[in-house]
């Protein structure tokens, strides 16, 4: 643990809906991100507030989606925790912080082979003992943390245990989900909002948005656009999955190439395991992410009803707006309602298609 005052460790609960997460304790001002995202101004208010108090961690767990501008926000978190200014992560790197980003085609955070090993874990752990900031502090920054290798992520964890004194280590990512649960219950997450307007989408949710501004136009309602929308919704997962398949399966022949010829079979055969639960892992969040999509076009839908001007999806509104006008408001609650049903039945063991074909019926037709 840091010997600095400011710096403590984080006092976790864990939470029945979020088992491989954490909810972090209040006098840290932080909870779940999911339920609680922050724009950046307010988060760093509270971190200003936390360190004010004497309250401050040692790690913290910066999420959100990619606009969001996560780069940025942990250079401001840099220079709020040491007192100077530079804006930007690369200007920190000249300050003495370690940022470690994926590297290679396979674009991984590696464990490396030692401390001299420029861009792994090895070589984070080597130079932030031997190396700091101004003021004494010792930064390390992880830049798309999801893509440390299982070995780096188990490797990190003893920085992340036993850090030097004044030390401060901020992880950046998109996809939390995909550290191991070890190391997301030993940091403080911040999830961050995007700034209003800024929201973008994937080729997939692009193309879900789409269908459902047809289906407003023509079909709403009707048992015949219900199936139609289900086929589509199936479709595009099964194309999302098999675009993450090709992009990992390519990432272990790089691999295999690289380490064939100088490991056992066992690990050959442990790593294609890995992959396997990883293609899985990112497909279901990603299939999450849809969902949440679709709760959004719900959402837009209910808050054009009750005359709010902040839209989730504005480059929608004239869909959602006409099945504002063709439901009354406790229909699209039941609809609603519905989905969260189906999101929360996704995440057992229950049939994907079954469980989307019972829902969909229900909640477009």
């Amino acid at each position: 643990m840091s010997s600095n005052p400011q710096l403590s460790k984080a006092h976790y609960t864990s939470h029945p809906a979020f088992p491989a997460r954490c909810i972090h304790h209040s006098s840290f001002g932080f909870r779940h991100s999911s339920l609680m995202p922050f724009k950046a101004d307010h988060a760093l208010s509270l971190l200003t507030r936390a360190r004010d108090n004497g309250r401050l961690g040692h790690a913290y767990l910066i999420t959100g989606p990619k606009e969001a501008k996560h780069e940025e926000f942990a250079a401001r978190v840099l220079d709020l925790m040491v007192g100077t200014q530079f804006r930007t992560l690369e200007a920190w790197e000249g300050q003495g912080a370690i940022v470690l980003r994926p590297q290679s085609k396979s674009r991984r955070i590696t464990i490396g082979d030692d401390g001299d090993d420029p861009g792994t874990i090895r070589f984070l752990e080597k130079m932030i003992r031997r190396t700091a900031a101004p003021n004494g502090w010792k930064l390390g920054i992880i830049v798309d943390a999801e893509r440390m290798n299982v070995q780096a992520q188990n490797a990190f964890l003893k920085t992340l245990e036993e850090p030097p004194p004044n030390t401060l280590l901020l992880l950046l990512t998109t996809q939390p989900e995909q550290l191991l649960p070890t190391i997301q219950s030993r940091v403080i997450e911040i999830g961050l909002m995007p700034p209003a307007g800024a929201r973008s989408f994937t080729d997939h949710e692009y193309k879900l948005l789409v269908v459902l501004e047809k289906l407003a136009a023509r079909a709403a309602g009707t048992l015949s656009g219900a199936l139609g929308l289900k086929a589509d919704f199936e479709a595009i997962l099964e194309e999302l999955h098999e675009d993450l398949k090709k992009r990992h399966e390519a990432d272990f022949e790089r691999e295999t190439e690289h380490y064939g010829k100088t490991t056992d079979g066992t690990w050959l055969k442990q790593r294609e395991d890995q992959v396997e639960a990883q293609i899985e892992a990112e497909y279901i969040q990603q299939r999450s992410a849809m969902m949440d999509l679709l709760l959004s076009w719900f959402g837009d839908v209910a808050r054009q009803q009750a005359g709010a001007e902040n839209l989730d999806l504005p480059k929608f509104q004239a869909a959602t707006a006409a099945l504002a006008d063709k439901w009354d408001s406790g229909e699209v609650a039941k609809r609603i309602r519905i989905l969260r049903q189906l999101e929360s039945h996704l995440h057992t063991n229950v049939n994907e298609g079954l469980a989307l074909e019972v829902s969909f019926i229900q909640a477009f037709a």
